[in-house]
């Protein structure tokens, strides 16, 4: 089509250089005129590009003709120079389209290219044409869009998707996509008369990397219904602080503040990476390592029962609580205690889906030696009521094909109060010496394993107390009988409980420690209650016997801080928990 319009023009020129001034007639006819010096100079396939274009060197004249003498020289090498310089300058947009992001070929530019070639340039302007292979026609001055286009946008609108570990505080528009961990309830913060409410989440990606994330206030109310635990989001935009002390299990050094600038869309794509199981489980057989320390720990399990909830008094205050008991493949059933909102909101649940035996799993959870072992809640714990993980369906298959043991361990036996069940002896490895004991410092320290040789402390009259019920803490009848424990705010009537005070000796140094309860009726050999009805001689003469069975006998005893009461009352730093015949 432009061959065609270009040999219109052709036969036109003659009638319209008839027009023109004499002078001028020349300068059109040389337009058209090919300047065999310049296109000798190039390969035979290009001297048809420069042919035609190639009117400035016999127009020069006519040109200067114009000009006074001493302009002409300067004119002349400007009008070569800025003739070569458009010939390099079409050329590299003929061979370089793409010019800062934006392509002249696409379908909104390729108008221009085809109008500048096509007044000057007609061999040229046909080949950027046919380069544009997407537009077909020349289109109007009118159908050119005003507003300008910029290619680069539509990959700029795209945030890069990234993994948590490549996520800082100078990266600009990122997204990731997220395994939500944690879902933590709304709480607030309180200092003085000022409050702040919040919510905290815990995100994991394909790498293991977990990142904490928190939403503030009036931003509170934009997550509800997005962010459930175990489901996949995209997340985008939100606001990257730097944590101030990098907790000894992360290794990403930044959190994330969710605002409402944050983009959050849940991810349904098919095929997404297989996010891995986040949850660093602690195994049953290994919490007396970690019992009645500041360690906090993760430990699934199915509730096996339901105790039912009841009001006690810690430290003066008035709380609800309730105790589950949970168990895993290890057939170690043990004690976890709710309190307050999880008493009140995952204990509730729990206890609807007692008819199913429901799988959880308790996030940062301390371990007690209260109840022999058991579990209680932290501020920070989080409880996952029927995890939609694979673990978790195993365990839900395994509690099937073993239901009946499980109900014998929990319901018949209450092997969770059980110190031979949850505190099995251990290998000597596993056995601190008496020295090391000793001179840990009691916040460093928690629970140990010693072994040695025993003997009673010293002679005593009675092997003894009066005890809370309820809570086994010792008290003096003569002023508190018929009262409340100050320790669980229960009614505390007669109720004797065994003790022996012992010495364990081993190479490296002796220290004194008491048994209370079952433990002490099994190394005295009668109960509390035999005791409290016998006389004061009986009872010397039973000590005296008890004392020359157990001297030199050796034994493994689990020992643990003794309670403020215990030490004032009986001047003896640890407390047995359990102990086995060594």
């Amino acid at each position: 089509m432009d061959f065609i319009l270009w040999i219109y023009g052709l036969r036109l020129l003659p009638e319209i250089s008839s027009l023109l001034p004499s002078n001028w007639r020349r300068i059109t006819r040389w337009i058209l005129c090919p300047f065999p010096g310049i296109s000798s100079l190039l390969p035979s396939n290009w001297r048809y590009l420069i042919n035609a274009p190639s009117f400035f060197p016999r127009a020069l004249p006519e040109i200067f003709s114009f000009l006074p003498s001493n302009w002409r020289r300067i004119t002349r090498w400007i009008l070569s120079f800025g003739f070569m310089a458009s010939v390099l300058y079409l050329g590299f947009l003929l061979f370089c389209p793409a010019i800062g992001g934006i392509s002249l070929m696409h379908p909104r530019f390729s108008h221009v290219l085809y109008l500048r070639f096509f007044l000057f340039y007609p061999a040229i302007g046909g080949m950027a044409t046919a380069a544009a292979s997407t537009v077909s026609f020349v289109p109007e001055l009118g159908a050119i869009p005003c507003e300008p286009f910029d290619a680069s946008s539509a990959v700029a609108a795209a945030p890069k998707l990234l993994r948590i570990s490549n996520v800082s505080e100078s990266t600009r528009g990122w997204m990731t996509l997220v395994h939500v961990v944690e879902a933590d309830r709304v709480k607030v913060a309180s200092h003085g008369s000022i409050s702040k409410s919040f919510r905290l989440f815990r995100f994991g990606d394909s790498q293991g990397i977990k990142v904490s994330a928190i939403v503030y206030d009036d931003n509170v109310p934009c997550v509800d219904g997005l962010l459930l635990p175990f489901r996949k989001y995209y997340i985008s935009n939100a606001e990257i602080r730097r944590l101030a002390e990098l907790p000894p299990d992360c290794f990403y050094p930044f959190y994330w503040v969710i605002n409402s600038d944050t983009s959050i869309r849940e991810a349904t794509d098919v095929g997404l990476p297989v996010l891995p199981f986040y949850f660093g489980l602690r195994s049953y057989d290994s919490l007396h390592f970690v019992a009645d320390t500041n360690n906090l720990i993760n430990i699934m399990g199915v509730v096996v029962n339901s105790l039912p909830a009841r009001d006690v008094y810690v430290e003066g205050i008035l709380r609800r609580e309730r105790d589950i008991i949970i168990v895993d493949q290890g057939k170690r059933p043990i004690i976890l205690t709710l309190f307050g909102d999880y008493e009140s909101i995952e204990g509730r649940a729990i206890e609807n889906l007692m008819h199913a035996m429901p799988i959880i799993i308790a996030i940062r959870v301390r371990v007690t030696t209260k109840k022999c072992l058991s579990l209680s809640i932290h501020p920070s714990s989080i409880v996952l009521v029927c995890p939609d993980v694979l673990e978790a369906k195993l365990l839900d298959a395994w509690c099937t094909d073993n239901i009946s043991e499980l109900v014998r361990l929990v319901f018949d036996e209450r092997a969770y109060l059980d110190p031979t069940v949850l505190l099995p002896p251990v290998r000597d490895l596993t056995v601190t010496t008496i020295a090391d004991v000793l001179s840990c410092d009691p916040f460093d320290w928690g629970n140990a394993w010693i072994k040695g040789h025993v003997e009673v402390a010293w002679p005593c009259a009675r092997s003894w107390h009066m005890a809370c019920p309820h809570c086994y803490e010792l008290y003096d009848y003569a002023t508190t009988l018929g009262t409340l424990c100050l320790s669980c705010g229960l009614g505390i009537y007669a109720f004797p409980r065994a003790w022996i005070r012992l010495t364990v000796h081993d190479d490296t140094g002796y220290v004194n420690v008491i048994a209370l309860g079952a433990e002490a009726e099994r190394l005295i050999g009668v109960s509390a209650v035999y005791m409290y009805a016998s006389t004061d001689d009986e009872n010397f003469a039973l000590y005296c016997r008890v004392s020359r069975q157990i001297k030199r006998s050796k034994l493994l005893l689990y020992i643990k801080r003794s309670t403020d009461v215990i030490r004032t009352e009986t001047t003896t730093r640890y407390t047995v928990v359990a102990c086995y015949p060594a």
